[in-house]
């Protein structure tokens, strides 16, 4: 698995919330490979990795913290991470529910 540097990960993670936006603005839904693309994790002409799918949950995590911990006064719409679905066109799983920063 290809490691991503902590720049690299925080702006795959303002991508996401971007593409999640747009994704309810629209009222659609986006396959795990199709997100990894949108957000730049991979480009079009690579290979989709199983590993891929663990990096996109890692990502999403971050972003699902970031938002819990910006609080419910923000104004904004909550994220719709559902909208993120795997072959089946299934939502993946609850992931962002039991999401949590812990400091050492």
């Amino acid at each position: 698995m290809k490691a991503i540097d902590i720049q690299a990960r925080l702006e795959y993670a303002r991508a996401a919330v971007a593409v999640l936006r747009a994704l309810a603005i629209t009222d659609s839904t986006m396959r795990y490979k199709q997100f990894a693309r949108a957000i730049g994790l991979i480009s079009d002409d690579d290979d989709w990795h199983a590993w891929h799918r663990q990096q996109i949950r890692d990502i999403l995590n971050l972003v699902a913290v970031t938002e819990k911990q910006s609080g419910a006064n923000t104004g904004l719409v909550p994220l719709q991470f559902e909208r993120i679905v795997n072959q089946a066109g299934e939502p993946g799983v609850g992931f962002h529910k039991v999401s949590k920063i812990v400091t050492g």
